[in-house]
């Protein structure tokens, strides 16, 4: 049984876009799923979603697949960074991630330059790493996730006209993903 997280972003909440539904998708088929709470999401701390992540990933092995979206892709590079030395994770999958300062929020500056993450010692650390990026996300705008993709050396999916893979984009499903994660899932442990 492999076990997945789910990691959300800012101004977010587990209960929000395709993160339940994604969890019931997971569970029907036999495994475990835990959708993160990152305290304040609308301030976030990088200090403070690090040590949330701390205390709620407590089993990181190559069992784990983590998804995150967004302002948490860089929360969780971090803390991959900090405790993948001595072993591996699954899969991680990045939703519109991000390393770059985005111009349209300037009040995210600080959190992400708090943020370090070691992208060499990741791709060793990490089996599969598959990115999701939208032609038209207005928050993140293409080539900020493909040069991420790029640094993980990330399989990289385009979806078109999803935005930022938000409910109010019409994500409150994510068939793409599913397809991808599904295959996963399903490999032999």
């Amino acid at each position: 049984m492999r076990k997945v997280f789910i990691v959300h972003g800012y101004n977010a909440s587990p209960t929000d876009h395709w993160f339940p539904w994604l969890k019931r998708q997971v569970e029907s088929i036999g495994h475990q799923c835990d959708i993160l709470y990152l305290e304040d999401s609308e301030h976030p701390k990088y200090d403070t979603w690090k040590q949330n992540l701390v205390q709620q990933i407590q089993t990181l092995n190559e069992e784990v697949i983590i998804i995150a979206h967004s302002l948490g892709c860089i929360a969780s590079l971090g803390f991959l960074s900090e405790v993948l030395a001595e072993r591996k994770l699954f899969a991680l999958f990045l939703i519109a991630g991000f390393k770059s300062k985005l111009p349209i929020f300037p009040e995210l500056n600080v959190f992400i330059d708090q943020a370090h993450f070691d992208e060499a010692q990741l791709r060793m650390g990490i089996c599969h790493r598959v990115l999701f990026f939208s032609n038209n996300d207005p928050f993140v705008p293409a080539p900020f996730s493909i040069q991420l993709g790029h640094l993980m050396n990330s399989q990289m999916v385009e979806v078109k006209n999803a935005g930022h893979f938000m409910a109010s984009d019409g994500f409150s499903e994510f068939p793409q993903l599913w397809d991808k994660l599904s295959v996963l899932l399903k490999s032999t442990p």
